[in-house]
């Protein structure tokens, strides 16, 4: 139990920390419910919508959280760089 609720905890925090996210996130899905509703509207088999559209929800959200989490990763590389610059200009001086 100690793993799920590290896991848990994790994810709160990150929900917390990213919460425009989860509010997108959610708009997304009310689209989504509007989408299906309005394509069972004109006779579609729900069949075939609900499933397509619950997994390009999954997708894309996937994709927007590690789009992040690349992104965050590309900026910790930046101000690595920057500091080591920082402190060989400061050691040329001295």
């Amino acid at each position: 139990m100690k793993r799920n609720s590290w896991i848990m905890k994790q994810m709160f925090a990150d929900a917390k920390n990213n919460l425009g996210w989860v509010f997108k996130g959610v708009l997304v899905a009310g689209g989504f419910v509007a989408g299906i509703k309005i394509l069972t509207f004109f006779n579609m088999p729900k069949e075939i919508v609900f499933p397509v559209m619950w997994i390009a929800f999954i997708v894309l959200m996937a994709y927007k959280w590690y789009s992040m989490k690349y992104d965050w990763s590309k900026e910790d590389k930046a101000y690595d760089r920057a500091s080591k610059k920082y402190t060989n200009k400061l050691k040329e001086l001295k």
